[in-house]
């Protein structure tokens, strides 16, 4: 008897998962960046060359100049730095077709070593190529 019971359970409980899983509804929610209109992004520059930096004054920055080149707003999103070295400053702001702005990229040496650096930031917005990579090159010495 006592199997019969086991058996009677065991059998309710997969129905029960089963009809769970069959109606669960799936749901995918759309990323920020395919919610907000389209935009096109085009830099002047997305590589920039300190040159030598001297360990004197290590801090150094450069503005990385963009353009909405098309009819809706540019929103950019965030940014993503390859190194706690780098550091960037962008616009939280929509940026209106025609207009420019900018993403100013520090590259901080204080406490670091003599060193050729290569450093990256991504860009994320909401125009078609959503992430656009900028590069920091230079020394420090």
């Amino acid at each position: 008897m006592r199997r019969i019971y086991t058996y009677f359970y065991a059998t309710i409980l997969l129905l029960v998962l089963t009809i769970c899983i069959s109606c669960r509804n799936r749901i995918s929610s759309p990323s920020v960046s395919h919610r907000l209109p389209s935009a096109g992004i085009c830099f002047a520059d997305t590589v920039h060359d300190f040159g030598i930096i001297p360990l004197s004054l290590p801090v150094d920055s450069f503005d990385f100049v963009f353009r909405n080149t098309e009819q809706g707003m540019l929103v950019v999103l965030g940014v993503k730095v390859s190194c706690h070295c780098t550091r960037a400053v962008f616009p939280h702001t929509p940026i209106a077709s025609g207009q420019q702005s900018y993403i100013r990229v520090f590259y901080d040496g204080r406490g670091r070593r003599p060193e050729y650096f290569n450093k990256s930031v991504q860009v994320y917005t909401n125009a078609r190529a959503e992430c656009i990579t900028l590069n920091i090159t230079g020394r420090l010495q």
